[in-house]
């Protein structure tokens, strides 16, 4: 696309941002989610909302609305339900990387150390236990190009009375336009929770299933063939792997309890316990899981020149990595609220988690080396409320045993509300992050057929400040982040460490906008490094939707044409590594600074809802720079649609 015509629409989508927000009204958002009662008639028992593994924290389920609306139901991928600000390797199920690193830290404790395939996966924080009042079932089903498909469906039942077990099952499969780009994903998991009727007793289980198996190409051998689309067959352009692959299989199962050690009032006539309510002895809750993940790394011809050393085997390569994990957590809390049980006025958490981790590596040569640590993690969390428009956050851990030895972490949250609760003018919030860890294991001690290291790294250190402001239909703020001794993967995707400091700078201006029949949704970034070459981001990173609803058949259906916008400034994207299943740095091109385009039409009726969306239709007259990575193409346009359905019987 010429410059002149790029600027334009850029300029373009700022000028509807700033229309938008400076006219537009919408609900205030800042109110606390009210706790799901059970319906009275008339109400929609239909209604499904569902709550984390952290459903304790505030003494009561902290439910979420399960979402129905037909907005943004055209994103489908999990790498883009939540933004566009990531990079893959141009097809779905890819491995990728975030654009935005913020904050720049891990879960406290050992870490391997990659997690460049974690959306694509059902991890046990992520996974979603639903409240319902009658059976609920959904089923979807996506199709891409190239026989892109995708099957997902849910499905949650009540056995008896408060016994509830359901199922997530998704299956993702996408060959890909070039030569062994295929991705092939199986994610799924039970669910089982109980809660008493005086809810003093609970429980949650889960088993969890994890299957990846991506073909790995070594992207296209010459770049030209795709930036003159001189073939446009893609099937014949040569790529720089025939034959490796990636292979990742987990499994595991946890289980939570809690047990509240005061009475609760059984309802709201319980008039005895209400008045002569005093702070509550506190609530114990016990965790316990287990995992297992097996991480492959296959090639049958490793001695091709795409690897710098093979070490072991010239002739194959069969790398495994196998991780098991088992943690016992206990945590007291006293969650405590006024007689009415609106106002938290202090809530303390306590608790440790003890870890066990067994690590083991298989080379070619079918030697195992195994390694075992033993960790216990104090923590503690503050929640303090002296006004109802006002909250103070504060969680703190740290590190016993072992290799994380001395790790620790604080973070603190300030928010107040500015004005009423019905009447106000927005939230602010101040956040300050401290951190102090060891690197992933991974970057310190790794044995592979092609990749061989032993270091030493200084534990890497974060501070951080930031200031968000959320009204109606904005939010907006910014980070300030300085980081010591930074580890990354360098040029030859060896790991290196920056012993210097630098600033990370991060802005955010998002809104989402309803005006008239017409929704507007924007993110806008800024971010800049200061003092060192060794991250690499864009700029800037722009997404825009715009949606047009119309009621159709008295309200029945509903039609949602819009098309969406997304672009990002050019960089030195970091290149990937397939015998690593990691991104390292490279200077040798620049990727971005181009304009993806897509129209789409969403449709509701009733429960059914239906999409069919045209992407990246700029590449017929923009030019073929649609680079997903270094030497990996994007998808080029192409037609999609999908169709869920959801069933409560």
């Amino acid at each position: 696309m010429p410059f002149r015509l790029r600027s334009i629409l850029l300029l373009f989508i700022l000028l509807i941002t700033c229309f938008t927000a400076a006219f537009a009204s919408g609900t205030d958002t800042t109110a606390t989610p009210k706790k799901m009662k059970k319906p009275k008639v008339g109400r929609d028992s239909t209604v499904v909302s569902f709550f984390y593994n952290d459903f304790e924290k505030i003494s009561q389920l902290n439910t979420h609305a399960y979402d129905t609306a037909i907005a943004g139901f055209q994103n489908y991928d999990p790498l883009y339900k939540k933004d566009r600000f990531s990079a893959n390797l141009g097809n779905t199920g890819s491995i990728y990387r975030n654009l935005t690193p913020y904050p720049l830290i891990k879960a406290s404790g050992w870490d391997f150390g990659i997690h460049t395939f974690d959306l694509y996966m059902f991890l046990n924080d992520s996974v979603k236990y639903y409240k319902i009042f009658k059976t609920f079932t959904e089923v979807s089903y996506f199709q891409g190009p190239k026989k892109e498909n995708t099957f997902h469906a849910i499905f949650s039942r009540n056995l008896y009375k408060s016994l509830n077990l359901g199922f997530d099952l998704r299956v993702m499969n996408a060959p890909g336009a070039y030569v062994r780009q295929r991705t092939n994903d199986v994610n799924f998991v039970f669910t089982l929770q109980y809660f008493t009727k005086d809810k003093r007793y609970g429980f949650i289980a889960n088993f969890i299933f994890n299957r990846l198996r991506n073909f790995e190409n070594g992207g296209i051998t010459y770049d030209s063939l795709f930036e003159q689309n001189i073939e446009k067959n893609r099937q014949t352009i040569p790529v720089r792997l025939q034959t490796a692959e990636n292979r990742m299989k987990e499994s595991g199962f946890y289980t939570k309890h809690y047990f509240n050690l005061s009475r609760h009032a059984r309802d709201e006539k319980d008039t005895a316990f209400l008045n002569s309510y005093h702070p509550e002895l506190g609530r114990l809750s016990y965790a316990f899981s287990f995992n297992r993940q097996v991480q492959n790394y296959l090639d049958p011809a490793p001695d091709t020149g795409f690897y710098e050393d093979v070490y072991i085997d010239l002739f194959s390569t069969r790398d495994s990595i196998t991780i098991d994990r088992i943690s016992n957590e206990i945590t007291w809390s006293n969650p405590t609220f006024n007689k009415d049980k609106k106002l938290r006025l202090l809530q303390l958490e306590a608790g440790i988690r003890q870890q066990y981790i067994h690590l083991s590596y298989k080379d070619s040569s079918l030697l195992f080396l195994h390694r075992y640590f033993i960790q216990y993690i104090p923590r503690f969390a503050l929640y303090f409320q002296p006004f109802s428009s006002m909250l103070l956050e504060a969680h703190g851990d740290y590190v016993l045993g072992d290799y994380n030895e001395g790790d620790l972490s604080l973070k603190i949250n300030l928010s107040t509300i500015l004005g009423k609760q019905n009447k106000n003018a927005g939230t602010i919030a101040l956040s300050g992050i401290y951190t102090y860890q060891q690197p992933g294991w991974y970057y310190n001690h790794f044995a592979s057929n092609n990749f061989i290291w032993n270091n030493n790294f200084n534990k890497q250190g974060l501070i951080s400040g930031g200031f968000d402001y959320t009204f109606k239909f904005l939010n907006t703020g910014f980070t300030l982040n300085r980081i010591t001794n930074y580890v990354y993967l360098d040029s030859a995707a060896h790991p290196k460490q920056f012993k210097n400091e630098f600033a990370y700078i991060y802005v955010y201006f998002n809104t989402d906008v309803n005006l008239w029949r017409f929704k507007i949704k924007t993110q806008l970034s800024y971010q800049t490094i200061q003092g060192t070459t060794v991250l690499k981001l864009p700029v800037f990173m722009g997404n825009m939707s715009i949606y047009y609803s119309q009621p159709l058949f008295k309200g029945a259906a509903l039609l949602q044409p819009g098309f969406n916008l997304y672009y990002n400034t050019q960089y030195y994207s970091d290149a990937y590594m397939p015998a690593l299943r990691s991104y390292y740095l490279q200077d040798q091109k620049q990727i971005g600074n181009y304009l993806y385009m897509d129209v789409f039409i969403n449709i509701k009726i009733q429960r059914a809802r239906f999409f069919v969306t045209y992407t990246n239709f700029g590449s017929f007259f923009e030019g073929r720079t649609y680079w997903a990575s270094p030497h990996y193409p994007n998808q080029d346009a192409s037609f999609k649609f999908g169709v869920s359905w959801r069933f409560h019987d």
